[in-house]
């Protein structure tokens, strides 16, 4: 490999781990060079353009062990060439070994400090559904644009899966990458769900085995049931989640900013206000 190139393939047998693995050719003969980092960054960004499915990346101090290079300009030039290429919603993290070392980046000033920011990552949310009908696709279709036209990046299998992906692989990843999971249920979806049949029966697994990891007051999953009768939507294993009952009868503009103000964590409580003065104990 030369200089400044970089080979990224599958990580396969460690798919729990992360989904590739980068080969990164940082030092030559005892020496780095900014310019060679930052050419690294850049085909790890330009790799989240061509894999929607990978939105976050993991490096060292690349060159500056062997190659020599200090730790600011390292930093730098492999921020500087990644954001440059890189998917929007994509973050790298740059991993520092020493304490000492992390503490001085902290305090790094210009030139070598990053100026080119970005505001906070979108909400990533995984939508689990089943394909019941063209009509419902496309209604889940529509309602995962409502999100993403405000702010939450939905992750939905008919954008992000893509040709040739393995399909439980893809779930897996998507379910670990996920900050919150829109679980759309209707009949068909609880039948799936609980005879743990097809893709839905897969998610169904893997969702559970998630679910028994998370705290008892996580509220990572949401689930709205589509049917016009409640329990019909409703899988075994979701008969105790508080859920948010999708009929026709109901307003679909009202239910689209009810979901928003959850996935946001939007308090509805009124504010409290200051005792009457009878009430004041002194």
């Amino acid at each position: 490999m030369q200089l400044g190139e970089t080979e990224i393939v599958p990580f396969i047998g460690a798919e729990n781990i992360a989904q590739f693995v980068a080969f990164a050719a940082s030092v030559y003969e005892q020496s780095s060079d900014p310019e060679a980092v930052a050419e690294i960054g850049s085909s790890l960004g330009c790799f989240t353009q061509e894999n929607m499915s990978v939105r976050n990346l993991s490096a060292p101090l690349l060159g500056a062990g062997a190659g020599g290079l200090p730790s600011e300009v390292v930093v730098e030039a492999l921020s500087r060439g990644f954001l440059r290429t890189a998917d929007e919603a994509a973050r790298l993290v740059i991993h520092v070994l020493h304490r000492s070392v992390f503490d001085r980046l902290q305090g790094v000033s210009s030139p070598a400090k990053i100026t080119v920011e970005r505001p906070d990552a979108p909400i990533r949310l995984f939508v689990s559904y089943s394909g019941t009908s063209e009509h419902h696709k496309e209604w889940v279709a529509e309602l995962c644009t409502f999100l993403r036209s405000n702010g939450i990046d939905a992750r939905l299998d008919q954008w992000h899966l893509r040709k040739g992906m393995d399909l439980p692989q893809w779930m897996a990843n998507e379910l670990a990458l996920a900050e919150r999971v829109l679980i759309i249920s209707d009949s068909r979806y609880r039948d799936r769900a609980d005879k743990r049949s097809g893709g839905v029966g897969w998610e169904t697994m893997l969702i559970q085995g998630d679910m028994a990891q998370e705290p008892p007051d996580s509220r990572k999953y949401i689930v709205v049931i589509r049917e016009e009768t409640f329990k019909e939507g409703v899988p075994s294993y979701l008969k105790t989640k508080f859920s948010i009952h999708w009929s026709n009868a109901q307003d679909e503009s009202q239910l689209r900013d009810d979901l928003l103000k959850e996935l946001y964590d939007i308090d509805l409580a009124p504010p409290i206000g200051s005792p009457p003065p009878l009430y004041v104990v002194w």
